[in-house]
């Protein structure tokens, strides 16, 4: 009878969990909405209409944002209450507390979804994310309640309550995932050089390549490294300080093989980023927890940069990334790059993000530090 008691109350509970989700998105069986997307800076920008309005926001469509967020300022506008406060961490290792509501409605292009938990997101002044989508974020909470086809080359996502395939007779790679109702950031068990890393976020709101935690490093220590300390990654809540040790490694998701540049981060991250996953269509299908990767490309992740500066102020830069060995320590002050202060070349913060690899992608740059002292840097990148 307890038995009997005990499957009967786990039944109820997936009852009450499936009516629920279907309540949050109501799409017809054989639907398939097809929602355009922004491909900005390595991130997935999508438009969306919240509260029944009129104008369109703009988004970050991220799998590994655990709830979805909406700008204090909108949710202010919008009226939203607050209805508790959680503690938020980002890939940064940073924590905040945040105040917690429910958007009553989030239209993707005329797709709805309902009664969705959002944070109230007060970006940090440092931030980038909202120089590209100043509202907020499309996180796991939503996207866990379709499954979605993810095109980088059409910059087109397309979401069902069915499962998605590519077209027959393609070469595709697939692989599991797993994940819990209440978080939906989907995990997967990745191979470095034979060695199986566990739960590494399959991020679609990360700009990056592969990361994993520094710990692992020492599996692979007869392969070459190169050393950055970096504070040059600035999330939601800001930027903090990261060693970062870099190899060229081999890499297995499933059954697809390829060699690339790893990250060990002192911040312990594990993520599988866009610089990576933008060589491929993806399949991402909640109800069978599989991920399919159609390649499209050669993956090939951007290169190291062994010097990045950001901007104090107007008149003064600001080492953001350096190596040991290197003459500029991070943190450290400059007056001048290639002639130029800060306001000489970018208009604003967001001015700078977005065209910082201009100025990055010259050969050489001539830097002059706060000391007068004149230091030749050589950019050819790792």
């Amino acid at each position: 009878m307890k038995l009997f008691y005990t499957y009967s109350l786990l039944g109820m509970v997936l009852a009450l969990v499936s009516c629920k989700a279907y309540q949050q998105l109501q799409l017809e069986t054989e639907t398939t909405h097809r929602i355009p997307f922004e491909y900005i800076k390595g991130l997935i920008v999508v438009e969306a209409k919240v509260q029944q309005q009129t104008t369109k926001n703009r988004f970050i469509f991220d799998t590994a944002a655990r709830t979805s967020k909406i700008e204090y300022g909108l949710a202010e506008h919008l009226q939203l209450p607050t209805t508790y406060k959680r503690s938020n961490g980002t890939a940064q290792g940073i924590r905040r507390t945040v105040e917690m509501t429910v958007i009553d409605s989030i239209f993707l292009q005329n797709l709805p979804f309902y009664r969705i938990a959002a944070g109230k997101l007060q970006y940090d002044a440092k931030s980038y994310s909202p120089c590209v989508a100043p509202d907020g974020i499309i996180g796991a909470n939503l996207i866990k309640l379709a499954n979605w086809k993810i095109d980088y080359q059409q910059q087109l996502l397309e979401t069902s309550q069915n499962s998605l395939f590519p077209t027959e007779n393609t070469k595709t790679h697939e692989l599991d995932f797993k994940t819990s109702f209440r978080s939906g950031i989907p995990k997967i068990n990745i191979e470095i050089d034979g060695k199986r890393i566990k739960n590494v976020l399959f991020d679609v709101g990360y700009n990056g390549g592969l990361v994993v935690p520094e710990k692992y490093a020492s599996l692979f220590s007869e392969t070459a490294s190169e050393l950055y300390i970096d504070q040059s990654t600035s999330g939601i809540f800001g930027s903090n300080r990261d060693t970062l040790m870099v190899k060229e490694l081999s890499v297995k998701l499933g059954d697809f093989n390829t060699k690339i540049p790893v990250q060990f981060s002192s911040l312990n991250k594990a993520l599988l980023g866009n610089d990576f996953l933008e060589h491929f269509t993806i399949f991402l299908n909640y109800d069978t927890k599989k991920i399919i990767l159609q390649p499209k490309e050669k993956v090939q992740i951007a290169a190291e940069r062994n010097f990045i500066p950001g901007i104090l102020n107007d008149s003064l830069w600001i080492v953001n990334r350096t190596t040991p060995n290197s003459i500029l320590q991070i943190g450290d002050t400059l007056q001048t790059i290639n002639g130029f202060r800060p306001k000489d070349i970018f208009r604003s913060h967001c001015d700078y993000f977005l065209q910082i690899s201009t100025l990055l992608n010259q050969d050489s740059l001539l830097i002059k530090t706060q000391q007068q002292k004149i230091i030749h840097l050589n950019q050819s990148k790792k």
